[in-house]
């Protein structure tokens, strides 16, 4: 199996927890699977740009980075993701990598219908958060950072998503300091399964 670890904090991982805990699940996740490949992508160390104009126009023309982009990303069988949300939602490097992703006739096509279909068919995802806040009902419906990305995952035809996020951890920093290892373990038991 090929497995795409993807981060999008900018912080180093010992000031980011959307870093540290997805560094407890694949570590789990390695012992647990050794023969399994894992690349890192760091989108803020390789750089991300957006879709411009001329990207846009490539893409309709079936080359350039988007087409490259794509056709990479749909070889993994695997994908962790790993991100804090920021202003209810997700870092703009992590959205633009996604609209790099989203192509049509590579991740996803369109039927005689004018209805979307995902290409990117037998795959799984595991999104792992952080939020400096809790958002239990209804505050949950305003938090579009897991939502978006479960949307878009199950979009391009990656039905098999899970997700683990750790919340409050700027509203509570002690309790969240005092209960990290219960957190970690938790995210280790979830990768014994992925």
């Amino acid at each position: 199996m090929k497995v795409l670890y993807i981060k999008a904090s900018p912080k180093p991982k010992d000031k980011s927890v959307s870093h540290r805990i997805a560094e407890a699940f694949i570590e789990e996740y390695k012992k647990n699977n050794p023969k399994d490949e894992i690349t890192e992508l760091n989108l803020h160390d390789e750089g991300c740009p957006y879709v411009d104009y001329k990207i846009l126009c490539d893409s309709f023309e079936g080359k350039g980075l988007m087409v490259e982009t794509a056709n990479k990303f749909v070889e993994y069988d695997k994908f962790i993701i790993s991100s804090p949300m920021w202003n209810l939602s997700i870092p703009a490097i992590l959205k633009s990598y996604i609209d790099l992703i989203t192509v049509k006739g590579i991740t996803f096509e369109y039927s005689r219908l004018g209805i979307p279909r995902g290409l990117a068919k037998g795959k799984k995802a595991f999104y792992l958060g952080s939020r400096g806040g809790g958002y239990p009902f209804p505050l949950s419906l305003i938090a579009f950072d897991m939502r978006y990305i479960k949307y878009i995952f199950r979009f391009i035809g990656i039905k098999n998503f899970k997700s683990f996020i750790l919340e409050n951890v700027d509203k509570s920093p002690e309790k969240t300091k005092q209960n990290f290892e219960k957190s970690l373990e938790k995210v280790r038991k979830l990768a014994r399964r992925f």
